[in-house]
């Protein structure tokens, strides 16, 4: 047998290849709209009615309920906005004052008893009653006000008042908060003055801190109308000097309002040099609120005394 009659024939693997390139080119567009999203059973049902994932509905759950919330049943509406004929609608109740003042310097006594140079001193009770306890003893001992210098001795212990009446450990306790606590010392002393105020008309409060007019005013009247008042001012911080004449002028015109001006201390000269010193020294929060308050004082309030 010869050669070439066991050699196939050229043309017979011509067809398997034209089937596997059509197989091939279908399977590579099946797979080209698959990834496309092109296949039948790949398109939405409704055209114009796009998915909505399951955090978007949890959104929009989420702001339903808050919209639920905030929005007031439409009866209550009804029953707030409409009244019955003849009905008058109770307006609410303003603040009360005392509580509110007894509230924040009870907040500011709770603040000092955290702090930890506060507990250094070991107080017997809170700060709020040895505080008390030293508005107590400086009421009980009031400083001279007037014919201080009919005295060597009453000028010398004009100028030791406090280091006689409450000792060194009070003085530094004072001092301390006064470092500690500058930030607040102003809004602190204005709580006090309010409250010296209000006090009289206020009852069970949980403060029982006792300021009389009588006893504040024998302290304003050292504090602008003695050398020994002076002199303490001029050993203190500019702010706080300035603050302590501030509150003495309102309280020496407090009493001159209700005819208790007892040794009749005429406090234009004072005002003067307050509102002077005020303009130029920027270091107090309100000192525009103080300004303009003195200047009506100026103006309105203050008669003609004779010392």
């Amino acid at each position: 047998m010869s050669e070439n009659q066991h050699r196939p024939p050229k043309g017979s693997s011509g067809p398997v290849i034209t089937i596997l390139i059509i197989i091939l080119v279908g399977a590579l567009y099946i797979g080209w709209s698959y990834l496309s999203g092109n296949l039948p059973w790949q398109q939405p049902e409704k055209e114009g009615s796009p998915k909505i994932s399951w955090l978007q509905k949890k959104d929009e759950v989420k702001e339903t309920i808050q919209q639920y919330e905030v929005t007031p049943p439409i009866e209550q509406e009804q029953a707030t906005l409409h009244l019955a004929p003849g009905e008058v609608q109770t307006p609410p109740e303003p603040p009360n004052e005392c509580f509110q003042t007894a509230d924040k310097l009870l907040l500011f006594f709770e603040h000092l008893d955290r702090q930890d140079y506060i507990r250094e001193y070991n107080l017997k009770g809170s700060s709020l009653d040895h505080i008390n306890g030293i508005i107590n003893k400086l009421m009980a001992n009031p400083p001279v006000v007037v014919r201080e210098t009919d005295d060597l001795f009453a000028i010398l212990n004009n100028m030791a008042h406090f280091f006689q009446v409450l000792g060194l450990k009070d003085i530094l306790f004072i001092k301390d908060i006064m470092i500690h606590e500058q930030e607040l010392v102003e809004s602190t002393m204005a709580l006090f003055y309010k409250w010296s105020e209000i006090e009289p008309e206020c009852s069970d409060n949980d403060l029982n801190i006792k300021l009389p007019l009588t006893g504040l005013y024998e302290y304003g009247g050292y504090f602008i109308n003695t050398l020994g008042g002076q002199s303490y001012l001029f050993r203190r911080a500019i702010y706080l000097r300035l603050l302590i004449r501030y509150y003495s002028i309102l309280i020496i015109d407090r009493a001159n309002s209700v005819d208790v001006n007892r040794y009749g201390i005429d406090i234009r000269y004072t005002l003067d040099a307050l509102i002077s010193e005020m303009q130029s020294n920027g270091d107090l929060e309100n000192r525009q609120d103080y300004l303009e308050k003195n200047k009506r004082r100026h103006i309105y309030d203050i008669p003609s005394i004779i010392f």
